[in-house]
Order: C-alpha cells, then structure tokens, then sequence
C-alpha cells in the first residue's frame, strides 16, 4: 500500500496559495540586481568654471526681457578624474533687459543677461553666476552679462553676440553628481625597471635608476580684471577665459594679456605674474 507522506510540499503550496506575490518578489529583485549602482559621488563646488557657448545669435531685435537664452557646454567638466559635466550639455540663460530695440543707430544698445543652470551627467540641474566670487546681493549688476557687440553680416546696425560665442560661467551653489565612469586614470608615475639580461657568474651590480626630480607647482595668482566699458572678453595667452569684470585664477610666469570688445581697439599687455600675488588689470578701450 501507498505511503502519504506527512511532509506537505511547500514550494507548491505555497505558489499555489501566495503565487501572485513571490512573482512580484521574484520580478522586483531582478529589476533591483539589474540596476547599475554610480561608481561615484563626486562634489563639485560653487565656484567651478563651466565653458559655454551661444546656441544661437543674440540680438536686441530677437529677444525680450523674460526670454530663455540656450548654451552649449564647451568642454568637459572633470574633478577628480570624473565627468561631471559632459561637452555639448544645454545651458541655461535669461534675458534680463534690452536697450536700443528698433532704433538703428542707438549707442547704448545691448541685451543683458544672466546664467540660469547647466545639465550635469546626472541630469542634475545645477545653477549658474556669472563670477567666480559669489556677491553677497543677489540682484547685484556683477550677476549680469552685457552683449553689446556689432554683428556684422545684417542690413542695419544689430548689437548682440554671434552664434558660438563662449562665456565662461561658474557654479553658483555646490552639488553632488553621481557619476558612473571615470575620464582618464591617474597616471602610473612608477614603472618597473626594464630586467637585465642574464649574465654568466658574478658581475657589476648597475647603478639604481635616478631619481626623477620632485616638481613643486607654485601657487597661482588671482588677478582682477576690468573694463570701460565692462563686458570685454578676457583673453590670456589668446584663450578666451572670460569676460570683465572678473576675478580669477591665473598660473605664475610671463603671460600675454588682452581685452576685447566688439567696435573698440584691443588692449593688450605683456604681464608677468608673481606666485600667489593679487595683481589688478583695469583698461579703458578706445573706440575704433
């Protein structure tokens, strides 16, 4: 005769009796192991410069006060070997003010403008500011931006900026980015020594490898930069760095200096910069 044995099969009964919920169970922790932890959390702190570039021409005829202005990130954004910030990300301005619309020969004509965000690799939207100092008044004139340079190329007299033009802007409060790969590795600064051939018996121990001299980078500078009128391109070394009135950080040595501005004669300057000096920079330009 058959034995029933008095041990119930649990897996059956209990997919029979709570089935639908161990589906659940089973799909839910799928979905959880399926899903990519970041690598990293990276801080990146207000004050990190952020190279923007005009996603379409800014003129006193295409815009308005309250109108968004769109950018293009210019270059990656790296800390600590991380991507924080990846090139050709959107940006965000606003239109704050427009001088001289509609009349063709007004001399004060300019759209001014102040940064709003930057898209992060984590679809953060981090804010923006003009300088790298934060001022302490919000509604401050140093948060804005003046483009107020002849484009050429149109019927009539048009202010604004072409197309391209970059901007250096900087993150105005700190924020945590989670990132998943890193840009480049620290480099390997310790090879191992190449093996030496086998010799036959004893012979002359090689002289150690020397050692590579210790390189101390010297403290940069931080030079203050203005204009009359406010609003030129800051070039050093002819690479735009970004726009007066600013503040920033500048390598030690022989540098060459110069400020640009649409409709004025350019101000240039050979400078040699001390470690950690404060050195100032104010130009008045010539008009042309």
């Amino acid at each position: 005769m058959r034995r029933v044995s008095a041990i119930p099969n649990i897996s059956t009964e209990y997919f029979q009796r709570d089935g639908k919920w161990a589906w659940l169970g089973t799909v839910f922790m799928l979905v959880y192991l399926s899903t990519p932890a970041p690598a990293a959390q990276v801080r990146v702190i207000q004050g990190q410069m952020v190279r923007l570039k005009l996603h379409n021409v800014l003129t006193t005829e295409n815009v308005v006060k309250g109108d968004p202005i769109d950018f293009d990130v210019a270059e990656d954004v790296v800390v600590a070997t991380h991507m924080v910030i990846q090139k050709g990300a959107p940006a965000r301005g606003k239109v704050l003010g427009v001088k001289g619309a509609g009349k063709r020969n007004a001399k004060d004509a300019s759209v001014t403008f102040q940064f709003v965000s930057v898209r992060s690799v984590d679809s953060q939207d981090i804010p923006l500011r003009a300088r790298p100092d934060k001022h302490k008044k919000a509604q401050s004139k140093e948060t804005e931006v003046e483009a107020n340079d002849p484009l050429p190329g149109y019927a009539q007299r048009v202010i604004g900026a072409e197309k391209g033009k970059e901007y250096a802007a900087y993150v105005d409060v700190s924020a945590t980015v989670n990132v998943s790969d890193t840009v480049a590795p620290p480099p390997d600064t310790q090879k191992s020594p190449a093996p030496l051939p086998p010799v036959n018996g004893p012979g002359p121990i090689p002289p150690p490898p020397p050692t590579p001299p210790i390189v101390v980078q010297e403290e940069p500078a931080l030079v203050d930069f203005n204009s009359n009128p406010p609003g030129a391109d800051i070039l050093i070394d002819d690479k735009v760095v970004g726009n007066t009135p600013s503040t920033l950080h500048v390598d030690a040595g022989r540098h060459l200096i110069q400020l640009r501005m649409g409709g004025y004669r350019s101000w240039t300057r050979t400078m040699r910069v001390e470690p950690g000096s404060s050195p100032f920079i104010r130009a008045t330009l010539e008009k042309e």
